[in-house]
């Protein structure tokens, strides 16, 4: 089984109808969405999604797909997407959107997490403002879950 995963139409309307409405400006930006079905640990917690800049040698790979090849790559973990709400799908896309913004010569590039992004971050889910980390503690255990599994499916002689 291949680690990466195309996307699936559930991933790529919710990203299209977030992009829309809430980022309108980051729509000539050209992204590339993927599940990945390994889990990533970062900081002692499940990556829920990520998003890189492509670099040149992507692009150059991907201008098949569209002129002059991805800007960025949306990475979901496959898991945690198949388990989320509605609602959480779409606070993953918007967290990841929050990531991509435009340099002052108009160029793609991305910005970590700041004061700033965390308030906004809060403000926006006032609702439910523990929900990644309820996601991640769900998805965490289920692979915990189907490790547990595998090591029960070893035979040993």
């Amino acid at each position: 089984m291949n680690r990466y995963l195309d996307s699936d139409a559930t991933l790529e309307t919710v990203f299209a109808e977030t992009l829309h409405s809430e980022f309108n400006w980051l729509e000539s930006v050209k992204f590339k969405l993927i599940f990945d079905t390994k889990k990533r640990i970062s900081k002692g917690r499940v990556t829920l999604a990520s998003v890189e800049l492509a670099n040149e040698k992507v692009k150059f790979f991907t201008t098949d797909d569209v002129p002059e090849g991805y800007d960025c790559i949306v990475v979901v973990d496959a898991l945690a997407w198949q388990y989320a709400s509605d609602k959480d799908k779409k606070r993953i896309i918007s967290h990841e959107l929050n990531h991509v913004v435009f340099n002052e010569t108009g160029k793609v590039k991305l910005v970590g997490h700041d004061v700033e992004d965390f308030a906004a971050e809060l403000q926006k889910n006032v609702d439910d403002p523990n929900w990644a980390n309820k996601l991640a503690d769900l998805t965490l255990s289920i692979y915990d879950q189907q490790e547990d599994q595998q090591k029960g499916d070893i035979i040993y002689e």
